[in-house]
């Protein structure tokens, strides 16, 4: 089963990245300050697919997700695990589609950190075991916190192009300034979050692995906010704040072996 998570979850992934590149060709055209992790793909921007090609790679990508979907409820998850995998669809697909295009709305962050957080990890808990543990939802807090931090960073070297093209962003709505006190917010919560998650469970071996998140949480916001003016300078506060991002779940992983 979880060969199938995890092709399932790559498959919407990949669906809503791709859906997110077709109706963002305008924004990456117009972004000067593009690197691997901000402004999108460029696949459209730079002629290296086109539009109908981007589309049947994403009607797959969606079509194979919900297949795995579907093979794990029949495997034993429930019929709960396609209606979470339905939801996270969702939340992927009407990120970028109109007339919701929740990306432009300042709803976007929220209903992605959502998705990647209590949808996806109760969706993974369900699809495994077939039954449903609120204790998941405490796992999945500092998840959800720390991807919509990656992506509220991730947005700020993207203010100009889309402000310019009309994608109102919570970092266009907010600008750059507040949305590093918000990032800030978000980084605090996380790591809360996560400490509580590791007491709940009694894992205070780990406790070592969660102080030095602490120091690393401290450097990514003020290396981005000494050089807020520089947005395509950027790019080591974004990167370290996806190095985060992937310490807190493997710090999460070991926490719920250890516990369990």
């Amino acid at each position: 089963r979880l060969s199938l998570v995890l092709g399932g979850v790559f498959c919407y992934h990949a669906g809503a990245n791709l859906v997110n590149d077709l109706y963002d060709v305008e924004t990456d055209r117009l972004n000067r300050g593009a690197t691997l992790l901000n402004g999108g793909s460029q696949v459209l921007a730079k002629g290296l697919l086109t539009l109908s090609q981007l589309r049947k790679a994403a009607f797959f990508s969606y079509l194979l997700g919900t297949a795995a979907a579907l093979g794990l409820a029949l495997a034993g998850g429930g019929w709960g695990v396609l209606l979470y995998a339905l939801a996270g669809l969702g939340c992927g697909y009407f990120y970028s589609i109109p007339p919701l295009r929740l990306a432009a709305t300042g709803l976007g962050e929220l209903v992605l950190g959502l998705a990647f957080g209590p949808l996806l990890v109760l969706g993974t808990v369900t699809a495994l075991t077939g039954a449903f543990f609120p204790g998941a939802l405490l796992v999945s807090w500092p998840v959800g916190l720390f991807i919509t931090a990656v992506i509220l960073i991730n947005e700020i070297p993207d203010y100009e192009s889309d402000r310019r093209t009309g994608k109102r962003t919570l970092a266009v709505r907010l600008g750059p300034e507040k949305s590093f006190r918000l990032l800030a917010l978000l980084l605090t919560g996380a790591v809360f979050s996560l400490g509580v998650a590791l007491l709940r469970l009694r894992v205070y071996p780990l406790f070592t692995g969660f102080l030095l998140l602490l120091p690393l949480a401290g450097w990514v916001w003020s290396a981005g906010r000494r050089r807020l003016k520089e947005g395509e300078k950027l790019f080591p506060a974004c990167a370290g704040m996806i190095l985060l991002h992937l310490l807190n779940g493997v710090v999460l992983i070991l926490a719920v072996w250890h516990g369990g």
